[in-house]
């Protein structure tokens, strides 16, 4: 094989491995109308557990903020499932309706807990606001602590993992590839001019 086929197809695959990017899901609730009858199915979103967790409501006759629409999430607690895994959770307006104090969401990866995020009721804003995820890594269900009338939740937004990016490493190590390669093609060279001109 040519050393500048392969010194091509080496480069191609690093740059490769780098260029994929994460999508962004947001979880509106706004295409499921009331003949759903509150049920919200599994994998809607990308998400599943939505019908052990809580059910599909709608903001009519309530002050809520425009922005985010007619409908929302209504649970009482539970775990949600990404069946897109491994995800980064970005975050979800929220709203605790009740008064119990151990209120919280929880961050799995795998089966173990990577982050919790307690909530102080006390100090929980009247209208749903931006609750953010506290959290950059990889997870794979997020379990919501629920409250006496439960909690709102609206436009959860997460990301699909992307590749990570090859180290410099990797990179030294390709680089370092096509060096030694292209030695050996010079030696090989240098060899052929020998026995010509003998």
């Amino acid at each position: 094989m040519k050393l500048s086929v392969l010194a091509g197809v080496l480069a191609a695959s690093l740059t490769g491995a780098t260029e994929a990017h994460a999508s962004q899901v947001v979880v509106t609730f706004e295409d499921i109308g009331p003949n759903a009858g509150g049920q919200i199915y599994d994998g809607y979103g990308g998400i599943s557990g939505w019908e052990s967790t809580g059910q599909w409501s709608d903001y009519s006759g309530t002050d809520r903020n425009p922005a985010l629409g007619d409908y929302f999430f209504h649970g009482w607690g539970g775990e949600l499932s990404f069946d897109q895994a491994p995800v980064v959770f970005e975050g979800t307006y929220y709203n605790l309706w009740g008064s119990d104090s151990r209120i919280s969401y929880s961050l799995y990866y795998q089966g173990q807990l990577v982050y919790n995020a307690p909530l102080d009721p006390a100090n929980q804003p009247i209208e749903s606001y931006w609750l953010a995820s506290g959290y950059s890594g990889l997870v794979d269900k997020i379990y919501f602590y629920g409250s006496s009338d439960g909690f709102v939740v609206d436009n959860l937004t997460y990301s699909t993992a992307a590749p990570v990016p090859l180290p410099g490493a990797a990179w030294l190590f390709g680089a370092g590839l096509v060096g030694v390669l292209a030695r050996g093609k010079r030696r090989q060279n240098h060899r052929s001019q020998q026995f010509t001109l003998e």
